[in-house]
């Protein structure tokens, strides 16, 4: 399962553009706020942005986050602790309070700096847009789900569910089975979709090839004693 750290660390940043709300104000980070409004913007965009990413649907993942962690499957408990609200709110404002202190430290006006976040912005654009064309690729029937449900249930005895949460998580385990399948496919049509023009006097090959150290970048044997 994908890690969602770098997700928070996208939401920290979208913290800082607060728009003017007269909701309640939970508690304020030098001279920042954070409102309810914002915090439950936040909290949305993620279970929203972890959904795609995850090829779960929203619906499917609020019920993970609603159950205790023990009733969950296990490829799925890292979801149930990271998004229970306490602990996002948790996550949320360390991220913005690392990122006050790194703004008075001059960190991210740093040229590296922004370079990474650069990469970070294209890979989060990236990896939602594949999950959306994957997404409609995707067809679950009943009939699959209860196999999957029943097959579940053989692995794990104690899983206790009623057949339709079982079959809600049967059918979370099949999405993400089918996004194994799709994934390539989905990435070879945006490649038929682009053109591309290469350079025939740029040897991309050497270019990208490792470094052939040269004797006198070779150490030398140490001496024998």
């Amino acid at each position: 399962m994908k890690k969602i750290l770098p997700l928070f660390v996208f939401l920290a940043s979208l913290a800082f553009v607060q728009c003017s709300d007269s909701s309640p104000v939970i508690e304020t980070l030098d001279n920042h706020k954070i409102t309810v409004k914002d915090f439950e913007a936040a909290y949305d965009t993620a279970l929203d942005s972890i959904s795609r990413l995850q090829n779960i649907e929203k619906k499917t993942l609020l019920e993970f986050i609603e159950k205790d962690i023990n009733e969950v499957p296990p490829n799925f408990q890292d979801l149930n602790y990271q998004l229970q609200k306490k602990n996002f709110y948790q996550t949320y404002r360390q991220m913005i309070m690392t990122r006050l202190v790194a703004e008075k430290n001059g960190y991210i006006s740093r040229p590296d700096v922004a370079e990474v976040i650069k990469q970070v912005e294209m890979q989060t654009i990236a990896q939602m847009y594949v999950s959306e064309q994957v997404e409609k690729k995707i067809q679950i029937t009943d009939e699959q789900a209860l196999a999957e449900c029943e097959r579940m249930r053989k692995i794990d005895r104690n899983l206790n569910l009623t057949i339709d949460k079982c079959k809600m998580f049967a059918k979370a385990n099949l999405k993400q089975m089918q996004t194994r399948e799709y994934l390539p496919l989905v990435v070879e049509r945006i490649k038929e979709e682009v053109s591309i023009k290469r350079n025939e006097k740029f040897d991309l090959d050497a270019y990208l090839a490792p470094k052939k150290k040269t004797e006198e970048q070779i150490p030398a044997p140490a001496p024998n004693n």
